[in-house]
């Protein structure tokens, strides 16, 4: 009996509920049949659905069973269906749906050629909207080609956290004829630096040809390009030879190019050297294995040699020693003074004398490619000067 009496007053209940919502009952003594399994505080799975029968009369209504677990055919509610009035959810965030188009990366740089001194003056000004990485803010920089003379570039220094970086820095290629000066390319490959990566990120570049300037010899022109994320491949080749130099230069291709950067360090009164690495050396005899080489370097003063220091022995054609030097310069202005660099490359073989295979001079009387770096150390301050330098014959002198 008490167990009959909890399910009558589960019934009264029930029907009271069903009253209440409006859904209306087609019998009086029927219950409105919602539950399966006796929980009458939870919804169930409407019975239509589980036998795969639908109604004939209208969509709203549903097949319900009693509590006892007896299904009443004719027992039916029904149940409204979604109106307009329910909103469905957008799977877009107003903040992508509202963003306008992305701007894409701008390279700012200004063109200058010297007719007097036959040499073109590239700045890179700056480089705006950057893609953002993992941190809102990128360590950038700007390297500089001068195609198809200079395959190795020159580069700015590396500007940190901006997104707009801005650079200012000058480069000078030379001496070119404004006609040869036509033929060449342009080319600025824009890199970030990658959080915990030993390798830089391309960002994109810009291929501009000089025959696209009109050379003012009064004024320097100012343009701006639309960086492309597509990489051109250079073919590897010697980097800082010149053509001009004639029979010289192709006699010395064999022997092989030397990378150093300079600095000039004009509070301290000194000259940091670094000599980086060599490619391509060539062979002073026919013996099998690879030779040893180093670099003697000569700091020159007045005629008079002032310093003298030496890398150790790398083993191999391509050795690389990265190892850097300090030269003290007298006091005075350092393009005044008759100062020059003389680099001697050494090949050496277990048992046998050294000899020498070639060397590099850096001066303000050295050959094309040594003036310009010497020119570019003495301008660029505290910023290094990076370039490569066709290793001359032993009997190669200096200009007077």
């Amino acid at each position: 009996m008490p167990i009959q009496q909890q399910y009558v007053e589960l019934e009264g209940a029930m029907l009271e509920c069903a009253g209440n919502d409006s859904l209306g009952s087609p019998g009086a003594g029927s219950l409105p049949q919602s539950m399966l399994h006796g929980r009458a505080s939870l919804p169930s799975i409407p019975f239509s659905q589980k036998l795969g029968l639908f109604s004939k009369t209208e969509p709203g209504w549903e097949r319900r069973s009693t509590i006892s677990g007896e299904t009443d055919e004719s027992s039916l509610l029904t149940r409204p269906v979604l109106g307009p009035s329910v909103r469905q959810s957008s799977t877009m965030p107003r903040s992508l749906s509202s963003a306008g188009p992305k701007q894409q990366p701008q390279l700012h740089f200004i063109l200058f050629y010297s007719q007097p001194e036959a040499t073109l003056t590239v700045t890179v000004i700056s480089v705006s909207h950057l893609p953002k990485g993992f941190r809102s803010s990128r360590d950038s920089y700007v390297k500089v080609y001068l195609l198809p003379k200079f395959i190795e570039p020159q580069r700015t220094a590396v500007r940190r956290k901006s997104l707009n970086p801005e650079f200012r820095e000058q480069f000078q290629f030379g001496r070119y004829h404004l006609e040869e000066l036509r033929g060449f390319t342009l080319r600025f490959a824009v890199y970030v630096k990658e959080f915990r990566s030993f390798r830089d990120s391309f960002v994109g570049e810009v291929m501009f040809p000089c025959a696209q300037v009109t050379w003012n010899p009064e004024a320097a022109s100012s343009y701006t390009r639309e960086l492309s994320t597509t990489k051109t491949k250079l073919k590897k080749c010697l980097s800082a030879q010149d053509m001009s130099y004639g029979a010289a230069c192709s006699q010395s291709t064999s022997l092989g190019q030397l990378f150093i950067l300079l600095q000039y360090q004009a509070l301290a009164n000194r000259i940091k050297v670094l000599v980086r690495k060599a490619e391509n050396l060539g062979r002073l005899t026919r013996m099998p294995g690879a030779p040893d080489h180093y670099v003697v370097i000569h700091f020159y003063y007045n005629g008079r040699v002032m310093d003298t220091k030496e890398t150790k022995s790398i083993a191999g054609y391509n050795p690389v020693w990265n190892t850097p030097f300090l030269f003290n310069v007298p006091a005075g202005d350092i393009q005044e003074q008759q100062l020059y660099l003389e680099f001697t490359i050494m090949q050496a073989r277990l048992y046998t004398r050294s000899c020498t295979l070639g060397r590099v001079l850096i001066g303000p009387h050295a050959p094309e490619a040594g003036l310009l770096h010497w020119k570019e150390m003495c301008c660029r301050g505290q910023v290094e000067s990076a370039r490569w330098h066709v290793i001359q014959p032993n009997v190669f002198s200096l200009s007077p």
